[in-house]
């Protein structure tokens, strides 16, 4: 099996490292010439549970630099560069299905890219860092769960699912919709609020201001996913339920901050870098569909409005943004 990985950041470098000897070739494409370089020589550094790995990666930094044709191309970039970095490689013919692997209401836009019958999505409940050119560190252990976007299972599915057992845990789910919404529950609260705060997951937590907002968020997300008739599954050993219920709540933030505390989302280290966000797909996915059925979203919708005031230099990150929250 060949799997391209469209981005080498934190999620795509530490996936492809770990896909490197466990499938036939692993291509990374990355528009980073020195983290590409990299890459090849002396290989990728990346840290996970304490210990330090180094994997030579076979990078890319160009569509007619690849040489071989690829069952699954995995889209590890962030949803602004969707466009630039997928038509070329539709336009190539060399990628039997693409996969996405981000954040937020992202698929509908791929399937307009690269066509609704080549795409699968992975839900990658695990994080990391980007420490720098050729360095990357994987924050948090979780699963990785793929699906087809009607719920089938195909061979593919399964092909896809066995592949990826070389990076950690990955399953199948017949009800990927379900996991695209429980996985932006916890985007839309947990992402969007370290970012404004500078906070790790579990920082935000930590914190009450933080810790009142994560609830009101959470319930903001969930009352538009039961507006959209979506079947939530169980994230980050919580059901989504259990966070919006008093008498469960605490408990079950202490259950996910316990896999997912350490998470520091590429949210956060876009602002930190002065790059575009993807807070329109998260945040503002929820906040979109919110208004197509009448569920209001104010927390959302300060959460977007927070983010992009500090794309544009006028904010900072700061814990005390959680109390304006």
């Amino acid at each position: 099996m060949n799997v391209l990985v469209v981005g080498g950041g934190a999620i795509g470098g530490v996936t492809a490292a770990k896909l490197t000897g466990h499938v036939r070739q692993v291509t990374v494409l990355d528009t980073d010439v020195a983290h590409a370089a990299r890459l090849n020589d002396p290989g990728l550094v990346y840290e996970e549970q304490g210990a330090e790995h180094r994997v030579r990666v076979h990078a890319v930094t160009r569509v007619d630099e690849l040489d071989a044709d690829y069952d699954f191309a995995l889209v590890a970039v962030k949803s602004p560069h969707h466009r630039a970095a997928l038509e070329p490689l539709v336009a190539s013919g060399r990628i039997g299905a693409f996969v996405s692997l981000g954040n937020g209401l992202i698929q509908e836009r791929l399937a307009e890219i690269v066509g609704r019958e080549r795409l699968l999505a992975c839900l990658v409940e695990w994080a990391g860092t980007n420490a720098g050119p050729g360095h990357l560190i994987r924050d948090t252990v979780g699963p990785m769960v793929v699906g087809e976007l009607d719920g089938a299972v195909r061979e593919r599915t399964e092909r896809l699912a066995e592949c990826l057992a070389a990076v950690g845990e990955a399953r199948v789910s017949t009800n990927i919709r379900g996991q695209i919404w429980s996985k932006l529950l916890v985007n839309s609260t947990f992402t969007g609020l370290s970012a404004v705060s500078g906070l790790r997951y579990g920082g935000v937590a930590a914190d009450p201001a933080g810790r009142l907002a994560a609830f009101g968020l959470w319930a903001e997300g969930l009352g538009v996913a039961r507006a959209e008739g979506v079947r939530l599954e169980r994230i980050l050993d919580a059901e989504p339920d259990e966070l919006a219920s008093e008498a469960t709540r605490e408990d079950a933030l202490e259950r996910l901050m316990a896999l997912a505390g350490n998470s520091r989302p590429s949210m956060l280290q876009d602002l930190e870098h002065g790059r575009a966000t993807e807070v329109d797909v998260v945040n503002g996915g929820v906040a979109a569909r919110g208004r197509a059925h009448g569920v209001p979203t104010p927390l959302n919708d300060r959460v977007v409005a927070l983010v992009h005031a500090m794309e544009r230099g006028e904010r900072a990150p700061h814990p005390s943004v959680l109390g304006e929250i």
